[in-house]
């Protein structure tokens, strides 16, 4: 047995050692040494690393996962785009949150880890010791980390084929609802009993500004004060959030339905839907979370059939004012 485990580890270090090599400095301007064509590559976030390269045809062997109520492990949105979770693929799971599995991720033999740059650095340590590792910015800028993604793992032919059908696909959307172009748009959502207000959700943002919606004033603030995300704000500011459209999102992963979201602002405020014109006069459009965040191609893709979807089936402002 230890004879064949010399040749298999003889076998992997002439593979690697056959591999074509390149510099690439990643978000945080560390340089790595990586093959110029991976060939197995650890994705240390499901929904958006592994997502992606999954999408983009690189080879996996390993990502990060979660764990359902009943033990079930599976890799979030990954199961909704590809039907593909740790039992039915190639893929091993390598931990998750505060809980990886350092002796797992090195015995993949990785010969490329793609981690987020604002991962903790005693986490980052542990995984050079197991590969080289590339540290992908956190950006609101379009395609920023999607194309550090692709060029870390050597696919970028295949994002640039994927780009240009994006933008093809936004073209003619715009065409099929003029309606939108300066609309404004609100993305808000109760949780807890908490009032959630958005400057941005990740795909969903990118692309109702791509098709030519506009922030109302309150997101617009919360953006340019450096707000990635939302914040928590009292349910006082509600009219504040009047806008032409308004979106939320359900979670598929945690059980909800397409009700659940009016349901948790009804927490928030009673007869909100009242209050907001959009919801009261049918443009609030409620669309699951796991195709709304993701800022790979087939999220966005469903995100501008979802938009285009629901405002076509909906009174347009002009009707209704």
């Amino acid at each position: 047995m230890r004879l064949i485990a010399f040749f298999i580890a003889v076998l992997f270090a002439t593979a690697a050692g056959a591999q074509d090599m390149r510099t690439i400095t990643d978000a945080t301007g560390t340089n790595a040494e990586i093959p110029v064509r991976p060939e197995r590559i650890i994705g240390m976030h499901d929904q958006s690393i592994t997502l992606t390269l999954i999408e983009l045809g690189a080879p996996v062997v390993g990502s990060m996962g979660r764990t359902t109520d009943d033990g079930t492990l599976y890799m979030r949105a990954v199961d909704l785009f590809y039907g593909l979770d740790f039992e039915n693929s190639d893929i091993a799971f390598v931990g998750q949150w505060d809980a990886w599995d350092y002796e797992t991720i090195a015995s993949l033999t990785p010969d490329l880890i793609l981690e987020w740059e604002d991962a903790d650095a005693n986490h980052i340590e542990k995984l050079r010791a197991a590969g080289p590792v590339v540290l992908i910015p956190r950006s609101n800028e379009k395609f920023v980390s999607t194309r550090a993604i692709a060029d870390a793992a050597g696919v970028m032919d295949r994002f640039d084929f994927e780009l240009a059908r994006y933008t093809a696909l936004i073209e003619d959307a715009r065409r099929w609802v003029p309606q939108l172009q300066g609309a404004s748009y609100a993305k808000i959502q109760g949780w807890d009993g908490s009032l959630e207000v958005y400057a941005g959700y990740g795909g969903l943002t990118q692309v109702l500004e791509d098709l030519g919606m506009v922030r109302t004033d309150f997101a617009q603030s919360m953006s340019d004060r450096g707000v990635i995300w939302g914040e928590t704000v009292s349910a006082e500011t509600m009219p504040e959030h009047n806008a032409d459209y308004l979106f939320d999102t359900f979670t598929v992963a945690y059980g909800d339905t397409a009700t659940s979201p009016f349901e948790r602002l009804n927490d928030v405020l009673p007869g909100w839907c009242d209050i907001l014109t959009a919801c009261a006069e049918g443009r609030y459009i409620v669309l699951p979370r796991e195709h709304s965040t993701g800022t790979n191609f087939g999220s966005l893709e469903r995100q501008i059939y979802y938009v285009v979807t629901h405002v076509g089936g909906r009174p347009s402002i002009a009707a209704v004012n």
